[in-house]
């Protein structure tokens, strides 16, 4: 297949990184992170500790990487869900299993970068605080997977996009 045939190719399907012209569904997908995540974590930063300057600039830091990072989790789960044929009639663990692999290991490294630009936005380099905030939030990330999950298809419907995990 030539270069060309290939271009021409990704025009016509969405693949798993999507098309460029889908921004309603890129919207749709940031706006249900930025509803689900930027309260929760907030909270899950108090709890670890983190004084309230550092978690505003956590949380703004936040809406700014889940604007890069929650629609590729969405292309995840609807790729996975098509892939592994996860549907609302599959078992728990199998939805649960596709929302891990597509949440996880996006959410640790995102929350990561937003836990050291908060610390150098806010100039308090408290790295116990954010060590334990990372492992909170990775562990409880991981639980939130399921939750956030159902959420983003929620959301999904709401504003009439495809959810990933369909009926039958």
């Amino acid at each position: 297949m030539s270069l060309e045939q290939k271009v021409e190719g990704s025009h016509n399907k969405e693949g798993l990184l999507g098309s460029l012209g889908s921004w309603k569904n890129y919207w749709v997908d940031v706006a249900s992170g930025w509803s689900y995540y930027t309260p929760v974590y907030a909270i899950q930063e108090v709890i670890a500790g983190k004084e309230l300057d550092s978690i505003v600039a956590t949380r703004a830091l936040g809406l700014i990487m889940h604007a890069a990072a929650i629609r590729p989790i969405g292309k995840v789960r609807n790729y996975f869900a098509d892939k592994w044929e996860v549907t609302k009639e599959s078992s728990f663990l199998k939805k649960l299993g596709l929302n891990l692999a597509a949440v996880t290991p996006i959410q640790a490294v995102a929350y990561a970068g937003m836990l050291l630009g908060g610390m150098a936005l806010s100039g308090k380099y408290d790295w116990e605080a954010s060590t334990k905030s990372w492992a909170l939030g990775t562990g409880l990330g991981a639980l939130h997977a399921f939750p956030y999950g159902s959420f983003q298809d929620g959301f999904r419907r709401f504003f009439g996009v495809q959810p990933a995990i369909k009926s039958k």
